[in-house]
């Protein structure tokens, strides 16, 4: 992905040594560990739209795997270097232990996550079936400026919501031959 040519550019951090001001990327998702060594200096505050707590510790690891692929720590000789590693990371817990979750709370961690200052909202998750709460949660954190960015899905086939909603920035994979 031509990561070291990026950092030339920019890792996140927008200018203050001690990151008030990082770029501030929300994970909708499963939680993250907040004691995980190569993420703890990056993590705000958050929020757990399945029980309306600030308890967003991370159960399953889906999480906490897309939050160290977005943010994680780099040049601290462990773990690996995360893309965006000036970055901020705000958890938004929507996704129960088994990476399930309900529309209506990721909706409201989408709400929540643009309300309090995400410039980027990362949404590794997804359902087959359209929804207009989804859409309306997707519009509002748009109106407001955040970039959402979408998994398309992990099945080959139809892209799940919400990278299906308009105003989603979607992602996908391809294989060895290009598919």
């Amino acid at each position: 992905i031509n990561a070291t040519q990026g950092w030339d550019i920019t890792t996140g951090d927008i200018g203050d040594p001690n990151r008030a001001h990082s770029v501030v990327v929300a994970v909708v998702d499963s939680g993250v560990s907040p004691t995980h060594p190569d993420l703890i200096e990056r993590l705000t505050p958050g929020y757990n739209a399945i029980d309306g707590t600030d308890n967003t510790a991370d159960i399953g690891g889906h999480g906490t795997h897309v939050a160290g692929t977005a943010a994680a720590e780099t040049n601290n000789g462990m773990g690996i270097a995360g893309v965006s590693w000036g970055a901020r990371l705000m958890t938004v817990k929507v996704l129960d232990q088994d990476g399930d979750g309900w529309y209506f709370d990721i909706a409201a961690g989408i709400v929540y996550a643009a309300d309090n200052g995400a410039q980027i909202i990362n949404l590794s998750l997804g359902g087959s079936s359209p929804s207009q709460l989804l859409q309306d949660a997707v519009d509002y954190a748009h109106a407001k400026g955040s970039l959402l960015v979408a998994a398309s899905g992990n099945n080959g086939g139809a892209v799940y919501y919400p990278g299906a909603c308009q105003n989603v920035l979607t992602v996908a994979a391809t294989d060895a031959q290009d598919n």
